[in-house]
């Protein structure tokens, strides 16, 4: 019989940790995870925080990143797609009526904590940063409450700080009908009118509950937000 690998040490699992390890795992026998993989037209968005980034109107306010975007983006799209922001309850579909998105968020010592803003559809784009910010610095001082992670109708995830990080199959979280995982933004080459060109594109990656949710309105939501990724209209996102 072959000797089992030395251990260098332990450590238990932290108590943040083993929530996240308990829901998770109940998440994944209870739901039935489907991934769909697509890409978006990033170019409008990078344009598009470049421009709210410099806008001399906007001095002194938090600055807007591509989570902040990505997250007003999947509020609009849901607005049209309740499905994706509802619970299964027994044999009852339940429609959230307000749309509160949870952000994951890697913390310094490797654990990782879902904040929520709530009602994103409703709000600007410096609401959505300055809630953003709040919430990140309270969880990096260990301060968030209960409530700052709880209510949340719909989960975005963004590993694209990560440059080789490209799709993923992220988990469902309890109550939710669907999770977005976005990969790291970078140029590829598409092909445009006839020719191929380089352009700056977004990985997504959404895990939706088929026990509820189908393939096609799944696949018609991803689809809509690409193209609201894609779109030079300012409008969207004030």
């Amino acid at each position: 019989m072959a000797e089992s690998p030395a251990i260098a040490r332990t450590a238990p699992l932290a108590p943040m940790q083993r929530i996240a390890a308990g829901h998770l795992s109940r998440s994944l026998r209870e739901s039935v995870p489907v991934t769909l993989h697509g890409e978006a037209d990033a170019e409008a968005l990078v344009a598009l925080r470049a421009r709210l980034n410099t806008d001399p109107a906007r001095a002194g306010r938090p600055r807007i990143t591509y989570t902040h975007l990505i997250v007003k983006s999947v509020a609009q799209t849901l607005r049209a797609h309740e499905g994706l922001n509802a619970t299964l309850d027994g044999r009852e579909v339940r429609y959230y009526a307000d749309i509160n998105i949870g952000v994951a968020l890697a913390l310094a010592d490797g654990n990782l904590v879902v904040p929520v803003i709530r009602n994103v559809d409703c709000k600007s784009m410096d609401e959505i940063a300055g809630a953003m910010q709040a919430l990140e610095e309270r969880a990096a001082a260990g301060k968030l409450a209960l409530a700052d992670v709880q209510g949340a109708t719909f989960t975005v995830s963004n590993g694209g700080m990560v440059p080789s990080a490209r799709w993923t199959t992220p988990i469902i979280p309890l109550g939710q009908a669907a999770i977005l995982g976005i990969g790291a933004l970078h140029e590829a080459a598409v092909a445009r009118n006839g020719e191929i060109v380089a352009r700056r594109v977004l990985p997504t990656s959404l895990t939706f509950d088929h026990r509820f949710v189908n393939g096609v309105p799944a696949a018609r939501f991803l689809d809509d937000l690409h193209n609201l990724i894609a779109e030079e209209a300012a409008c969207w996102w004030k």
